[in-house]
């Protein structure tokens, strides 16, 4: 997922955990755009 923060894009990953059916953990990590290392660019497709 992507958000607008402060008018620039940032990368969200949510990472949810059920008991019962009701959500008993959520943890956000949240990451600025960045260039791949040149090692792995290869296999890197830029989400625009």
């Amino acid at each position: 997922m992507v958000i607008t923060y402060d008018g620039r894009p940032v990368y969200v990953v949510a990472v949810m955990e059920f008991r019962d059916d009701k959500v008993a953990h959520e943890t956000h990590y949240y990451a600025d755009p960045f260039e791949p290392p040149e090692w792995r660019s290869q296999w890197v497709e830029i989400i625009q």
